[in-house]
Parts: structure tokens; sequence; C-alpha cells
């Protein structure tokens, strides 16, 4: 009896690492995708690529493996990443009328509920019925007529800040920033803000909004390892992800769905926020249900708040420690308005050395950097010149593209005049060979994120008040320091973390009356 029990684990392990070495032998020697460069660890597991994704390193993770094996890089056993602009135009964009559809891995922030995805989980015909139907909301027509809500916000940031000024103190920018983008988002959504810059702090609602992230990265992480809908996943989620992540998850969920729920129950409201206009579709086949404006909501809250504070931080760093790029835009601002009442959208958008500071912000320090993965459709494609068979996992890399100097003279410097060289004052040779198109931080296509148009008006209105009132200067003392050196241009930098968005750290600055 006992040798027959011996007999079967034997004949079992046996199995396993036939198994095992059968399929490691498959995927580096016979696989469709062993032609292409890559770890040869990599090319057998899921496990490097998960692993950092999970601990918040893709994105050094990638530029890395790009730096050493080319603008096309085998991650995992059955996923490619891309560098170039030509990628993010056959992976992203429009093909023979269609698009490549989203990894069942990524899931994002919002999951399904009732039966329902929000449009970031949309696909084929049913994306694009939410994506109009969010349109209106978004337009710039729209958000013109909504700059009181986002200017009010703005006063009440500038008068926190100038009470900052008058003690003396030193101000955290990144909290500052958003406060602002997250009670603005809170009006632009429930014509109710979120309270964070009348109680000049971070509400529980906000914590959530930065944390709510890493639940989602965890969950893609595992999913890679453990399939999407399998018991292994479940089981990992349970052991693997941080009990704080799931908290702040819910109470995203919660809240959202509550707030939805309050302003849904006022229809006629005559405010035109973004519920407003969802209501205004009276075809009932191209309206949203209640349980996908829920949804929406959940990811327009958190997309719209968090990414655009990313960018105003990582602006505010860039500028501070770049004298001559402060001077010449603090002249643009200073000399085109006369008072802050004249500070409008028509005239900011009008700027090209603020507009070009933000552009080089968003690619140095692009807030959406994790890449977002398609599947390629039955007959395979051909990304950036080569084939790859249907069924392959793709996307672009966009820390390494942005980074990449096969894309970019100077990759890793804040050279915001690369934005502006169809001007004569601006033009220069060493910026003739820039792929500017391989910089892509709201992403391409029809699925590219719908509040572009937002970030870019917000960004511009902020950055115009808070120059016109304030100087800034990077605060180099004491604690504030240790936080402020997180910040830094190398692209293996390790105090930014990815979780979904860029983690941001601290911003201290002093603030002086303007000279």
């Amino acid at each position: 009896m006992a040798f027959a029990s011996s007999t079967v684990v034997l004949v079992t392990v046996l199995s396993i690492v036939v198994v095992v070495l059968g399929q490691t032998m498959y995927r580096i020697i016979f696989h469709p995708l062993k032609s292409f460069p890559g770890p040869w660890l990599n090319a057998i597991t899921e496990l490097p690529s998960s692993l950092r994704l999970a601990k918040g390193e893709q994105h050094r993770y990638y530029y890395r493996l790009h730096r050493k094996y080319g603008p096309v890089v085998r991650v995992a056993p059955n996923e490619l990443i891309f560098t170039t602009d030509q990628a993010w135009q056959d992976i992203y964009g429009l093909r023979n009328g269609s698009v490549m559809e989203k990894s069942p891995i990524f899931i994002g922030i919002v999951s399904p509920m009732n039966g329902c995805v929000g449009v970031g989980l949309a696909r084929g015909k049913e994306h694009t019925r939410q994506r109009r139907a969010l349109a209106p909301g978004l337009s710039k027509n729209a958000l013109y007529k909504q700059e009181e809500i986002i200017q009010h916000h703005i006063n009440a940031l500038l008068k926190l800040l100038n009470q900052i000024h008058e003690k003396n103190n030193l101000a955290n920018m990144a909290d500052y920033f958003s406060f602002t983008t997250f009670d603005a988002i809170g009006d632009l959504s429930f014509s109710e803000p979120f309270g964070c810059l009348e109680q000049n702090k971070t509400t529980e609602w906000a914590s959530a909004m930065r944390q709510v992230v890493i639940f989602a990265s965890y969950d893609q992480a595992i999913r890679r390892v453990a399939g999407v809908d399998s018991w292994l996943r479940n089981v990992l989620l349970r052991l693997c992800m941080p009990a704080e992540a799931t908290k702040w998850r819910m109470l995203h969920v919660q809240k959202s769905i509550e707030k939805t729920t309050q302003r849904l129950a006022k229809p006629d409201s005559s405010k035109q926020d973004m519920i407003y206009h969802l209501l205004r579709e009276e075809d009932p086949k191209k309206a949203l249900n209640q349980d996908e404006i829920k949804l929406n909501m959940m990811l327009y809250i958190s997309a719209g708040s968090e990414t655009t504070s990313i960018t105003l931080t990582a602006w505010a760093y860039l500028i501070c420690t770049h004298p001559e790029a402060y001077k010449i835009l603090t002249s643009e601002i200073r000399s085109t308005f006369s008072s802050a009442q004249d500070i409008k959208v028509d005239s900011v958008m009008s700027l090209p050395y603020l507009g070009a500071t933000i552009n080089e912000a968003l690619r140095l320090f692009t807030p959406g950097a994790v890449a977002m993965q398609r599947i390629v459709p039955a007959g395979g494609a051909v990304i950036d010149g080569q084939f790859v068979p249907a069924g392959t996992t793709v996307s672009v890399a966009p820390w390494a593209a942005s980074r990449s100097p096969d894309n970019f003279a100077d990759p890793d410097a804040f050279r915001p005049e690369r934005w502006l060289q169809d001007r004569e004052a601006y033009r220069s040779d060493e910026f003739a060979g820039d792929r500017l198109g391989a910089s892509r931080p709201f992403g391409y296509g029809p699925k590219r994120c719908i509040g572009e148009d937002l970030s870019y008006l917000e960004a511009r209105l902020i950055i115009a008040h808070v120059l016109f009132k304030f100087d800034m200067e990077l605060d180099m003392d004491g604690k504030a320091a240790e936080s402020n050196r997180l910040w830094s241009l190398r692209p293996d930098n390790d105090g930014i973390k990815l979780y979904q968005v860029l983690m941001k750290p601290d911003l201290w600055v002093r603030l002086s009356e303007r000279v």
C-alpha cells in the first residue's frame, strides 16, 4: 500500500515536471513570439512583469528593458510592448473601422455592476454609445459654460495660498492642487464640491482617490499570473491584496454611488453638471441607464481629479528647478494680463509657452503611465512594421516611449521649446528629429481619454492664476527637502511609484508676492 502511494506521488511529481518543462521549451523555442527580444525568464512566465506591476515599478522596469532590447520587447510569454509613435497608431487607432479591444487582464478602477460596465470596459458599439452619451458634458462648449465653477475653486485655492504666504509658511502644492481639482470635479459632476478647500485638508474621499488605484494594480498583477476569473485569482486577492487598498476602493465606490444617486433624484435641476447632460438624452437606445451612470461617475471623478493634480505638481517641480523657463513663463503670463479678472479660458488657451510647459510636464511625468494592454484580433496585425500574431497582448509603454532617445533629443531634460518648433523664436535643429507623437499622455484613438480638454483647461487656468499672483521657490531645507528630493528627472528614479497613475510625492514651496 505504501509502495503504491509513493508511486502515485512520484508519477504526479514527474508529470508536473514534464508539463512545466514542455511548456518552458515551447515558450522559448516554438512560441510565435520566440523571435522578439526580451529576458528569457519573461518568455517563460508572467511573474517578472506581474511583480513589477504590484510593486509600483512597471514604468521603470519597462524603461530599462527598452533601453537594453530596443523599441519592441517581449515582457511575458504572450505579450509585447513598444515605444514608437507608429506603435501608438497601430495598437490604439482605428483598423478597418474597428479597434483592438482591451485585454481581459485590465480591469481599471471600476468593476462591472449588475451586468453593466462603464465606458472604460465597454467594447465595440457599446463603447461608442457610452462615449457619445458622455461627450456633451465634456465638450469644449460645455466646459466653457462651466468656467465660472472652475474659477470659483481657483479663487479658493489662491485665498489659501495667500494665507500661507502671509504666515511665511510652506505650501505643499501636491495637496493644494489635489484639493482644487477634486473640489472642481465634484462641482462639475454633481454641482456640489467635496469640501477640501473649504476645510483646508484632505477629506476621506480625497484620500481614497489616491489609494484606490493600488487595488486596481494588484488585481491586474494577480490576473496576469492566475487568470481573469479563476479560483486562484480569488484566493490570491484575499491573501495578497493590502487591506487598506480594499477599504479605500469600497469607500470610493460607496461615495460615488451615494452622490450619483442623490443627484439623479433631482432630474429637473438646471445646473449644467455632467449628470445634467446625461439626463438630457431622450432616446432610450442611446441614453445611459442608472447603473451605467453610476459606473461612469466613479471613473470620471477619479480620472478627472488626481491625474490633473499630478500634472500640476510635476509642472511646479519642473518650473521651479528651471530658472530660465520660469522667467519666460512668468513674463508671458504677466505681460498678457493686467489683472486676475482678465485670466479667462479663451486667453489662457492662447499662451504658447504655458502650453509647452504643460506638454513637457506631461511627457516627463505622464500621469497614467501604465501600459494599456490590447489584444491583437484574428488574422494578426502589423505593428511598427512587424507582424504580430492574433491573440498577442500588446501595448505602448508610455514612460519608456516618452523618455526614449530614439524619440526625443535630450529626453530626460525639461525643454518646453521642443513643443514650439513651429515658432521662429524657439526653433532649433536640436529638436528637428523629435517624434512628438511618441508622447501621448491621454492615449490615442477612439478610446483616448475623454477628459483631455478638461485637464488642459484646468491646468492652464490654475497655473496662470498662481504665477500671476505669486512667485514660487522650492524649499530645500529640513524635512521638506527630503520629500522634494523624491522628485527627479532620472527615468529610473525610485522615488515615484506607479499604480495605474503616478503616486506623486509632496512638493513644498515657499510663496512670495510676485516681483
